[in-house]
This record gives C-alpha cells, structure tokens and sequence, in this order.
C-alpha cells in the first residue's frame, strides 16, 4: 500500500524560508500519512463488500477485513462460512467463530438466540458473546469489543444508571470507550451492517476479537515508511512515497466473535 508525497519546484519558491518549505512538506506527509493510515483502517475493518459479504479487494491483495475472519454466514449455515489459512470450516467446527443475530433470535451453528429490544437485553447479549468467546483451556477473553457508532452510544446509554469503567491508555490515544467485562468498547464509521451486507448501516453490528489470537504482521522495512524524494530529469517536481506492507491474521477462530442486527432505535 502506497501514499505519495510531491512538491514542485514552484511550491519551494513560493514557500522559501527554511521554516515554510519544512512547514509545507510536514503537511504533505502528514496528510499523506493520514490517507494512507484511513485505507490501512477502512480494509481492515470493512473491507470490500461482495455480494453481501466482506473480503480483502484488489484481487485480495488488500488486508482481511474482520468480516472475513467473523461473517455473518457462520451464524447460519457453516458450509457457506468458507476457508480462513486453508482450514475449511464447513469441515472443521472448531475452525468456526462465535456469530449471532439479535434482531431474530435465530440459532444457528456457535451461536444462541436473544431478540434484543431494550438495553438489558442488549447488555444480555453482549455479555453472552463475550463469554462464548471466553471459552476454552486457556480461558482468555475479546480484550476489544468494536462496534459501529449507534451500537457504542446504545450500550453507553444502558450504563448511564450502572458504574462505567473506561481504559485510560485508549482514552489517551483519542478513543471514546467503555468497559464490556474484561474488554474495551470503542466504535468507528467503517463497522459496516453484517446482517445486511452493507456499508451503510440499518442495523448495528460488533466485532468481539482477542488479541492474544488476532494479529497485525507488518512488515518491519515498511511500517509507514517515507521514502526519499526522488525528481525525474524531465520534471521540476520532487516525488517520495509513503509505504505500509502487512496483513491481518487469526490462528483461533473460537476466540473471536460478532452479534450483528442490533436495533438501532433501543432506548430504554
């Protein structure tokens, strides 16, 4: 994944100074950085939609969106679940995340039925889910509970009467959140609407994922990396680039979760 950064010769002139031409590149690589680090987070959260499912694009060159890893197939019917790392989960149970849809209160495979219309409900099902996804030998829990916007302030709002605990490291990072038992909630416009396929929302949706099991392996040489600026002999414009190199992976799909469905009118 590639950014660019590029300045004229024009751009220097009308900018010279040392301190405003530094001032102006510092710009161009921070809005660089920026564009780049929204791609980084729109394929790792939404992905590319296909056919009401979500996949890495550009001919799956791009990072595993996290409904690749949980989608909303699992909750029905496993064989249309598909293969994560060549492990096919029509085949093989335990390769199966936990998925549940709280607007019908279906069960389906790894998964359990609640019709959530009222924040105790929701704080029901949440809670449900995170305990699915605490089982095994191991016993650790999601350590992040990543939900759309509408999902995050429902369950903000179903605390207001209850004591609400934050994680002070994310507080500090710019991260609204609150405490799901012994993970943190925090929410981002790109949790797209699992039931129904979509990026834009008409019900809500949240990703349960533990990070001893869910990893981002990133390329140490190319971390956001800048590179030199480089000016080709028929230009008078300088060009560098920005470039991140990783992907997304999981080696315990038992670990990881997502209710999807959720009402986005609950209010008491």
């Amino acid at each position: 994944m590639a950014g660019t950064i590029s300045i004229s010769r024009r751009e220097e002139r009308q900018n010279s100074g040392e301190s405003k031409i530094l001032k102006l590149l510092e710009k161009k690589i921070m809005q660089a950085e920026m564009t780049i680090k929204e791609k980084v987070n729109t394929q790792l959260v939404q992905g590319t939609v296909d056919t009401a499912t979500f996949v890495p694009g550009n001919d799956a060159k791009d990072l595993n969106p996290l409904g690749y890893f949980l989608p909303k197939a699992i909750g029905t019917d496993p064989v249309a679940g598909g293969s994560v790392g060549n492990i096919n989960r029509a085949t093989y149970s335990w390769w199966r995340p936990y998925v549940a849809d709280l607007s019908t209160g279906t069960v389906g495979d790894n998964t359990f039925a609640i019709n959530v219309t009222t924040y105790a409900g929701l704080r029901v099902a949440l809670y449900r889910m995170y305990n699915f996804c605490t089982r095994g030998a191991d016993g650790s829990g999601p350590g992040i509970v990543l939900s759309d916007q509408v999902t995050y302030e429902t369950y903000e709002n179903s605390l207001d009467q209850l004591k609400r605990y934050g994680n002070d490291d994310l507080v500090s990072m710019g991260f609204d959140n609150v405490k799901l038992k012994g993970a943190t909630m925090i929410w981002d416009e790109q949790v797209p609407d699992m039931e129904n396929g979509t990026a834009a929302i008409t019900t809500g949706s949240a990703f349960f994922v533990n990070p001893n099991f869910y990893k981002l392996i990133i390329d140490s040489e190319t971390n956001f990396i800048t590179t030199a600026f480089i000016e080709p002999e028929n230009q008078t414009t300088k060009t560098a680039k920005v470039l991140f190199m990783g992907q997304s992976s999981s080696d315990n799909m038992r670990k990881h979760g997502m209710c999807m469905g959720i009402s986005q009118s609950i209010t008491s």
